[in-house]
């Protein structure tokens, strides 16, 4: 595991904080794009589309000219369905950190730092479900930090502090392309325990094909008497 200290978020930690929040999210839109393009529904309507665009022009260059025209078209339309759920993020919890997490008792957020500089970022508030459950959110790693432990870390600093607030799960979801974190939070001890599916709003025709599942995490925490209900690390 890496040198790594763990610390509350310091209100001179903003902008870090946003550069890597959005920076981890960036990196899922090739993700996305990829898988897209891998589902049946979609190879099947491309191979539609070429043979049509062949029979319309005689040439399978343009054909295929034309496919990739297309292709290009959906990747932007989801790369900007992606920016539109990130600014989002960027303008309600995250832009209000220090409000939206610190202000109350059974709620934080963290920061792990490492050769001096800030690595990774996750927080955690009751969650929307049940109060009896604490919600993960926000987790992200440095591409250039991730597999020294920094993130395991970081979950165990939230499963930390849930049990010491009384909760009996943490809970969090990540989407279907995000491998590694699947990896992280099962490795973690997290079990799945529930699929739906992310859509981007206004964007029907690519939510149609894209059909982007969600997995929703849980780690249960044993009962144990006594525990304080303060935020610390």
């Amino acid at each position: 595991m890496a040198s790594c200290s763990i610390r509350r978020y310091e209100d001179s930690d903003y902008e870090t904080v946003r550069d890597i929040f959005t920076a981890g999210m960036i990196e899922v839109h090739s993700a996305i794009v990829v898988y897209m393009l891998k589902k049946i529904p979609c190879i099947l309507g491309l191979v539609f589309v070429l043979c049509i665009l062949f029979i319309c022009t005689s040439s399978f260059l343009l054909a295929v000219l034309g496919i990739l025209l297309l292709v290009v078209f959906f990747r932007h339309r989801v790369n900007d369905g992606c920016n539109q759920y990130i600014l989002s993020s960027l303008d309600s919890d995250m832009k209000y950190i220090h409000q939206s997490y610190l202000e109350s008792h059974n709620s934080c957020f963290w920061v792990a730092e490492s050769d001096g500089c800030i690595v990774g970022i996750v927080g955690c508030c009751p969650a929307s479900e049940t109060k009896e459950h604490l919600d993960l959110r926000r987790m992200s790693v440095l591409k250039t930090y991730r597999g020294r432990g920094i993130g395991k870390l970081l979950c165990r600093t939230v499963i930390d502090f849930a049990r010491q607030q009384g909760y009996k799960a943490v809970v969090l979801c990540t989407s279907v392309v995000r491998v590694q974190a699947q990896k992280l939070y099962e490795s973690t001890g997290f079990k799945k325990y529930k699929e739906t599916s992310f859509e981007i709003p206004l964007y029907s025709m690519v939510n149609l094909v894209l059909n982007l599942p969600i997995y929703h995490y849980r780690y249960d925490i044993p009962t144990v008497p006594g525990e304080g209900r303060t935020c610390a690390m």
